[in-house]
Parts: C-alpha cells; sequence; structure tokens
C-alpha cells in the first residue's frame, strides 16, 4: 500500500513538475510577446512622432509658400501696373515728342518769314531796352502816386480833424479822453480843471463827474484859457451823500458811459 501511495505520489509531482515546465514555456512565450509588442509599439510611436513632426513642418512650409504666392501677387500687380504707368507716360511723351516737333517746324517757318536771326536778336534787344525804359517810367509813375495819395490821406486827415474840432466848438462839446478835477470851490459852486481848450475843453460844454464808473455829478465849462479850465457844479445833479474831491474823473458829457473811472 505504501508503495502504490509513492507511486502516486511520483506521478503525481511528475505531472506537476510537467505542468510547470509548460506553465513556464509559454509564460517565457507570453514574455517575449509582450516584449516584441512594445518594441513594436514603440517603433509605431516613433514613427507616428516622425510623421506628425513631417506633416506640420510641411504644413507650416505650405503656409508659408501660401503667403509667399500672396505677396508674389501683390508684387505681380504692382509692377503691372508700374508697367502700365510707364507705357502711358512712354506715349504721352512720344505724343509730346510729336507735338514739339511740330512746333519746331512751324518755328522754322516762322523764323524763314522773319528773317535772319542776327536781325531778330538786334530787334528783340532794341525792344528789351525800350521796356526796361518803360518799366523804369511807370515804377517812378507808381511812387509818385503813391507819395500824391499819402499826401492826399495825410490832407484829408488833418481836414477831418480841423472840421470835428469846429463841429465840437459849434455844438459846443468837449472831445478830450479825460482828466481830474484840480481844485474845488464849494462855496462857489465850481471846480478847476488842469486842461484847457489846447487839450479839447469846450466853453459852455457839459462835462460828467465819474466815480467808480458810475456819473455823480455834472459840470458845465464856464471859462477856458490855454491850460486850464473852469466849470460850474450843475444845481441838483450831485448824487445824494456825494461831496466831490480832488482827483475826480471828469470827461465829457457823451463819454460817460464809454470811460468808466478806473478803481480809487
Amino acid at each position: 500500500m505504501a508503495n502504490v501511495f509513492a507511486i502516486l505520489s511520483a506521478i503525481a509531482l511528475a505531472a506537476a513538475c510537467f505542468l510547470a515546465m509548460k506553465n513556464k514555456d509559454a509564460y517565457e512565450a507570453e514574455i517575449k510577446h509582450r516584449i516584441t509588442a512594445e518594441e513594436k509599439q514603440a517603433t509605431a510611436k516613433s514613427k507616428l512622432e516622425d510623421v506628425t513632426n513631417k506633416y506640420k513642418a510641411t504644413n507650416e512650409e505650405r503656409i508659408n509658400v501660401e503667403k509667399e504666392t500672396a505677396d508674389l501677387k501683390q508684387n505681380l500687380l504692382a509692377e503691372n501696373a508700374k508697367n502700365d504707368k510707364l507705357t502711358s507716360e512712354k506715349d504721352a511723351k512720344a505724343s509730346e515728342e510729336g507735338a514739339n516737333a511740330k512746333k519746331i517746324t512751324e518755328i522754322e517757318e516762322q523764323l524763314k518769314e522773319i528773317g535772319p536771326i542776327e536781325d531778330l536778336v538786334a530787334t528783340i534787344n532794341t525792344l528789351k531796352g525800350s521796356l526796361e525804359e518803360l518799366t523804369t517810367d511807370i515804377a517812378a509813375s507808381d511812387a509818385k502816386i503813391a507819395d500824391l495819395t499819402a499826401d492826399k490821406a495825410r490832407t484829408e486827415g488833418v481836414i477831418k480833424a480841423y472840421s470835428d474840432k469846429n463841429q465840437n466848438y459849434a455844438n459846443k462839446r468837449s472831445f478830450f479822453a479825460g482828466t481830474r478835477i484840480s481844485a474845488i470851490y464849494p462855496a462857489y459852486g465850481f471846480v478847476t480843471l488842469p486842461i484847457g481848450n489846447s487839450s479839447g475843453v469846450v466853453s459852455g460844454s457839459s462835462l460828467d463827474v465819474v466815480r467808480d464808473g458810475a456819473v455823480v455829478a455834472k459840470l458845465r465849462v464856464s471859462s477856458v484859457e490855454a491850460g486850464r479850465a473852469a466849470a460850474e457844479i450843475v444845481p441838483d445833479s450831485l448824487a445824494q451823500d456825494t461831496t466831490l474831491m480832488v482827483g475826480d474823473r471828469v470827461v465829457p458829457g457823451s463819454a460817460a458811459t464809454a470811460s468808466p473811472a478806473p478803481a480809487r
């Protein structure tokens, strides 16, 4: 019985060894197959990367070529336009050359009728001298006219000034820009001014006393000398609660609002 058990154990062990050897061979074969598959995968991956890089490079090259092609088309259009312009200019020059040739022929025909060039040059020089003399005479006449015009303008200005002055005297209207009260005589109701008829103060004219831009009193010129004048204070013209002072600004009656007094 022990021998049978031993035999069975040996058979089982032999079977196990056989199966182990078989599994080992299958495992090693599978390992080799996997290694081969991984190598193929790596090779395929490397080829894919190469193909992808080549595709990218080819695509970039295609984009660059398309851009260069577009630029070349634009350059071609520009060159064609330039050529068209040059052709047009060439045709225009040719036409101009023909016209000039025709003019030269006409001039030559006219010169034949005029006579020798030397005689024509002498005539032209003579005419040029006469023209220069006339130009000089005209310039002198223009200068004289300008002087006469200036004299006329000055004379008209003087006449107008005298006319305005006479009109102011006739209308009893003073025509000075402005002055100040130099003295006040309240007991006699008049003031004096430091300017007279030589400055435009007219006897009998109305004057305004201006303070801070407002008329505070009215005066009437009673007497005038060359360098001073006296003016009466018009009754009831003095503003309420106002006292005239030396230095108050005085202007002709019509210029009161146009010539406000400066700040005191």
